[in-house]
């Protein structure tokens, strides 16, 4: 414990510089400003700053980089809660809480809980990052193919949290997005399954589809319902945009619970923010008193997810720094750049390079206080900004959605796919099928199976290895349980409202 804190003090000497400091801040700035950007996530965010850090001191660069990373995070709440337009896939559970209360008049209110979360959920997972991560990652990398399978069974297990009160139409949706998620090239033998055009053969875009979903689908039915914001009067006013003590009341247990997950999802090798927040909804609205409020506004649904989402940075980064394994796609990049700096991720990191590793956990530690505070004081120019062009919001929208569609790979394809899915997306609103197993489905159906088929290989065609492991056979009781607690508890809701009438 105190060699952590001697190395931590190290790197802290190493970042309070003038220069180290600006770069920071600027660093969280421009995150969170591509991460607001639909389309542009954090490995889009960190790959437009990697060609600045060319010259830069090792761990100047890394910093500027890892708050980049923190900012994208924070960035994609923004778009979500006011335009409900996620910027990137971890934000779409903001919108479905967040975008509620902006049509409330609770837009500040919504934009201060969710930027208080992401900082307890960053502190939390930085914590874990720092004293545990040598401890957290020896045990995750004994995790193989079943436990992942059996990991993303779990998350599925969830679409009867997020059906809402009609089952059959969750379950319609659930399929549409596992036969979305079998486009392009299969992982394991490389068969290439409905690819009517070469553009497919890589799959759909999955930020494509939300942009399309959540971006376009929404302009088009408040086009058609002529909805208008209740953005109240111009005001400026910082302390009528601060949560109250009953709103951080009824934020605090859904932001701790969501931290713990959202680092604990992080470590897992392939999981990621998206798979977190989805988790981090699904345990708020089970644990509920009032399930039936989300989806309309819901404080415990908007600050869990947002936890979890900031506190999967860190996590990500522990099997990076300390196994030289990839915990998302934004770490992804960051190994490129660990490379490019001379450094080789894995256990001898710490110990031959642990001045510039403690160096940029220091700048992270940084990096969330001053996204913290730059996202709570630019409350009110966020909200009085989408006042100012409220009338002109659909066309803005519209070309944002189309912008950062082009974007992903600089093509017309899909910008295409974006429309496609802003009509399905516009028909599942006006119907009321709800979005969120679809995109749960689509997210981790191809994981599922992926981690299905190398179970297999590796049992050589038995499937007693999901329950010959203890952690597996751990997951498939969990699930289990899961699955028949949702029923009964909504058979029990059920009988309850028709005994009320």
């Amino acid at each position: 414990m105190l060699d952590t804190l001697a190395s931590l003090s190290g790197g802290f000497e190493t970042v309070l510089t003038f220069h180290n400091i600006v770069l920071i801040f600027l660093a969280g700035i421009i995150g969170t400003v591509i991460g607001a950007l639909p389309g542009l996530g954090p490995s889009a965010g960190i790959a437009l700053m990697l060609p600045l850090t060319f010259g830069m001191p090792h761990a100047s660069g890394l910093c500027l980089l890892t708050g980049v990373y923190m900012g994208t995070m924070y960035g994609g709440r923004i778009t979500s809660i006011l335009i409900n337009t996620p910027g990137d896939a971890p934000a779409i559970i903001t919108a479905l809480e967040g975008y509620p209360m902006m049509r409330q008049g609770k837009g500040g209110l919504a934009l201060g809980i969710s930027a208080i979360s992401s900082f307890v959920g960053g502190f939390f997972g930085l914590a874990v990052l720092v004293f545990f991560a040598p401890i957290v990652a020896e045990y995750a990398i004994f995790l193989g193919p079943p436990e992942y399978f059996m990991l993303m069974l779990v998350g599925l297990s969830t679409i009867v949290l997020l059906a809402g009160d009609d089952v059959f139409k969750a379950l319609i949706v659930t399929c549409f997005g596992f036969l979305v998620s079998t486009f392009g090239s299969d992982y394991i033998s490389g068969h290439i399954r409905f690819a009517f055009v070469p553009e497919l053969i890589e799959g759909i875009d999955f930020v494509a589809i939300i942009i399309g979903l959540y971006g376009l689908g929404e302009v088009f039915y408040n086009l058609e319902r002529k909805i208008v914001l209740n953005l109240g009067k111009p005001n400026f006013r910082f302390s009528d945009y601060i949560p109250g003590k009953e709103d951080l009341k009824q934020a605090s247990g859904p932001t701790v619970r969501g931290s713990v997950l959202g680092t604990f999802i992080g470590i897992l090798p392939g999981a990621g923010a998206t798979i977190a927040t989805f988790l981090a909804y699904a345990l708020e609205r089970k644990l509920s008193k009032n399930p039936e409020n989300f989806g309309k506004g819901a404080i415990a649904g908007l600050a869990s997810p947002e936890a979890s989402n900031n506190a999967a940075v860190p996590g990500s980064l522990i099997p990076l720094i300390t196994l030289g394994i990839l915990g998302s796609g934004g770490t992804a990049i960051m190994l490129g750049a660990l490379i490019m700096f001379g450094l080789q991720p894995g256990p001898l990191l710490m110990i031959q390079s642990g001045d510039v590793v403690w160096a940029m956990i220091a700048g992270l530690i940084l990096a969330n206080f001053f996204l913290l505070a730059s996202n709570v004081l630019l409350i009110p120019l966020f909200v009085n900004m989408l006042r100012l062009v409220q009338k002109h919001l659909p066309s803005i929208v519209v070309g944002l959605c189309i912008v950062g569609a082009f974007s992903l790979n600089y093509g017309t394809f899909n910008i295409w796919i974006a429309l496609i899915f802003g009509v399905i997306g516009y028909l599942m609103r006006k119907n009321d099928y709800p979005t969120g197993p679809f995109i749960l489905a689509v997210v981790l159906a191809p994981l599922a199976e992926n981690y299905f088929r190398q179970s297999i290989m590796l049992a050589q065609g038995s499937w007693s290895i999901f329950i010959n492991r203890p952690v597996s056979l751990t997951l498939v009781v969990f699930m289990v349980l899961v699955v028949c607690a949702s029923i009964i508890s909504k058979q029990l809701l059920r009988r309850r409202r028709v005994g009320t009438e």
